[in-house]
């Protein structure tokens, strides 16, 4: 009886590259799970952020709804902490503390109806005193590092 042993080879390879393929397969579909699940933590995290920003934006400034907005966003940041990276929560958190500075500060300083309508709305070309120059500022820092920082965690700059 001869063992057809090419066969034999050719038949295990053949069986060995379909199992390999295989658990490539399934281990790429997890992580395709994780990375759709962790561009929604970081466009959720993103956008109540952004309702917090413009809510301080606002012509009144409520440091109760503010904190509420806050607190929404800081208990996604810690429910989705899976997902977003420690750096990425702390430059979040340097954001939400430069909203609020600038938020106390517009609503103590005396301003222009012109300037907190252009505030509201834009905020680009508002004449600020110099104490909310300041603050201001630093809110556009801090909103500019988060934005880069997730917009590389979600890979938009490899598009």
């Amino acid at each position: 009886m001869d063992i057809p042993v090419k066969e034999l080879i050719g038949a295990t390879v053949t069986i060995g590259v379909a199992i390999f393929g295989w658990f490539q397969w399934k281990r790429e579909k997890r992580s395709g799970r994780f990375i759709e699940d962790r561009e929604a933590a970081y466009n959720e995290v993103w956008q109540l952020l952004e309702d917090a920003h413009l809510f301080v934006r606002q012509e009144k400034f409520d440091q109760l709804q503010f904190e509420a907005l806050v607190t929404k966003a800081n208990t996604l940041l810690i429910r989705k902490s899976l997902h977003i990276t420690g750096e990425d929560r702390a430059a979040a958190a340097n954001y939400i503390a430069a909203l609020n500075n600038f938020g106390i500060l517009l609503s103590q300083t005396q301003t222009s109806p012109y300037a907190m309508r252009q505030i509201a709305i834009t905020s680009e070309s508002a004449p600020l005193p110099p104490e909310l120059f300041e603050a201001f500022l630093s809110l556009t820092e801090a909103r500019q590092a988060v934005m880069t920082r997730f917009c590389k965690a979600i890979g938009s700059g490899q598009i």
